[in-house]
């Protein structure tokens, strides 16, 4: 697992948008060979390979992409909100997350646990209106499912709902 931690206050948009840009950098760097071996094919001799390839990079790409906006809405939640000391941003092979540090009350825990997921199927919108037959907009819609308790993102609205005006308990940063 790959661990960066960095203090709230040095946050900045581009920096979080990097980083999780950077956590996904092994499935992208997949799809991207994938697609580039269709095309090497498709020039060799092979052409009907190069249309399915082509969607494949575009659905990847958005699924891909409504994570970007899903985690960097949590970053981006967190750096609005008072008590946050640190982020950590964390990632595996398949899976990247942002750990907030430092303190939260209850309400506001769940209101950032809603920004990621919200702000994916909100970005599914236009997408959806804009090319409503290629099914793109599910990759951003599917975000909705992350709201159930089985998730970080839903044990978290839970775990705020539940402790709406008192102070959630968060991993603390070691002076």
């Amino acid at each position: 697992m790959n661990l960066s931690t960095v203090p709230i206050g040095e946050v900045k948009v581009m920096v979080a948008v990097k980083s999780l840009v950077w956590a996904v950098r092994v499935p992208a760097a997949a799809v991207a060979a994938g697609f580039t071996a269709c095309a090497v094919t498709a020039v060799a001799g092979i052409p009907g390979i190069l249309q399915p390839a082509f969607w494949l990079l575009i659905h990847a790409s958005c699924l891909l992409i409504g994570f970007v906006i899903h985690e960097g809405s949590h970053v981006l939640g967190l750096k609005l909100t008072p008590g946050i000391t640190h982020v950590t941003f964390a990632s595996t092979l398949l899976r990247f997350s942002v750990i907030p540090m430092g303190r939260l009350v209850g309400w506001q825990a769940a209101l950032i646990a809603l920004a990621g997921p919200l702000a994916a199927c909100v970005a599914g919108v236009p997408v959806a209106l804009a090319l409503p037959d290629y099914a793109l907009h599910w990759w951003f819609f599917l975000h909705a499912i992350f709201l159930l308790p089985l998730f970080g993102d839903g044990r978290s609205l839970v775990k705020g709902l539940l402790a709406w005006r008192r102070q959630v308990h968060l991993l603390q940063v070691d002076p």
